[in-house]
């Protein structure tokens, strides 16, 4: 099983029953670190750093130290949170961020599959 693949069956355990998400990997610019960030409605009502913690407790401890090396930090965002950070950024950086990779898949420029 691949990383990306173990790592959104961990998330989906992590989650509260039924709740959507999508795992986007984000490439920070510094070597081969990139943020992991969770998208989902589950728990709304927590602040982003205790739905960090609940991320990272159920997915740091099945990686490999290699695999954990890739990552420079943990991000979990509700969609209204992402859509406010994406309209934040520059330009420049919202085209980036959103040609990231997600749960795997490279997303074409398009936006299609």
């Amino acid at each position: 099983m691949t990383a990306t693949a173990r790592i959104n069956r961990l998330v989906k355990a992590a989650l509260p029953q039924d709740k959507p998400f999508r795992v986007v990997w984000e490439p920070t610019g510094i070597g081969k670190w990139q943020i992991l960030r969770v998208i989902t409605p589950a728990w709304k009502s927590l602040p982003k750093s205790e739905r960090i913690r609940k991320v990272r407790e159920a997915v740091e401890p099945n990686l490999t130290a290699r695999e954990r090396s890739h990552i420079f930090r943990f991000s979990v965002l509700t969609p209204a949170e992402l859509r406010r950070l994406d309209q934040a950024l520059p330009a420049r950086h919202r085209s980036t961020s959103r040609s990231a990779i997600s749960n795997g898949r490279q997303k074409s420029a398009a936006g299609l599959p």
